[in-house]
């Protein structure tokens, strides 16, 4: 069916006033880390604050476990939907248009909202409607065991190295490696836009922050910290922040 489309963009595009036009809200705004305090939802709060009237509300930014569910309790006059991102910097259009994906997260008062949303959304090979914590989780789970496996397969580049191995035999180990559909070439790229290690604007920020969650629940995440431990010592032997 034919709708309208409002967007909105604090530094230059559109207004609020345009944005409370709208009956599906779709919300994209920066989760950043913040060291011993993990994901910063305020951003997310603050604009939902902000809605006037009753809204479908999709949230888009990732946001640790319970999250959607406290907004739904918080901002009950909305039906409150969590529906994660899965794509990278250099090929979002691509990968918002051509999903692999669709993952809807529900809440008590959400659920008959969620699949008239999962119509508006691209169509994707695989698709779910759960619970708000379990879409969570997942999002939280893939970014993590992304970072894992970058950081699995520099320290395996490091190996073969100093092995003696030249470059063009690493990439004879790498490409047999992706051979196998188990493991596939994702993240076997070692250095990546002039980097070795995970960077940027999402798994930096996404495995620290499940990492505090983890230790307020009592959950120790070794792998994981290693694996973050790892990664900070790497970026900072190139002269890089440990995460943007």
């Amino acid at each position: 069916k034919d709708c309208r489309l409002f967007l909105y963009d604090k530094k230059s595009v559109g207004s609020m006033e345009e944005l409370n036009k709208a009956d599906y809200i779709y919300i994209c705004l920066p989760t950043p880390y913040r060291p011993k305090k993990g994901c910063d939802v305020r951003p997310v709060e603050k604009l939902i604050g902000q809605l006037a009237g009753k809204k479908v509300i999709i949230i888009k930014s990732t946001v640790i476990p319970g999250t959607t569910k406290k907004l739904q309790k918080k901002f009950s006059q909305h039906k409150i939907l969590f529906n994660p991102e899965f794509l990278t910097e250099e090929t979002a259009d691509k990968d918002m248009s051509f999903p692999e994906s669709q993952i809807i997260g529900y809440t008590d008062k959400s659920l008959d909202a969620a699949k008239e949303v999962l119509k508006q959304l691209p169509q994707a090979p695989h698709e779910m409607i759960v619970p708000s914590h379990v879409a969570e989780f997942i999002k939280y789970g893939k970014n993590s065991w992304f970072a894992v496996k970058v950081a699995v397969n520099n320290e395996l580049y490091d190996l073969c190295k100093k092995f003696g191995l030249s470059e063009s035999e690493w990439e004879s180990v790498a490409e047999g490696m992706a051979a196998d559909k188990m493991v596939g070439k994702a993240h076997l790229e070692i250095v990546h836009r002039g980097k070795r290690g995970y960077f940027g604007k999402c798994l930096p920020k996404d495995m620290k922050s499940l990492i505090d969650f983890a230790d307020k629940l009592g959950v120790d995440t070794a792998i994981r910290k290693s694996t973050d431990d790892y990664n900070d010592k790497l970026l900072k032997k190139q002269g890089y922040k440990s995460f943007i």
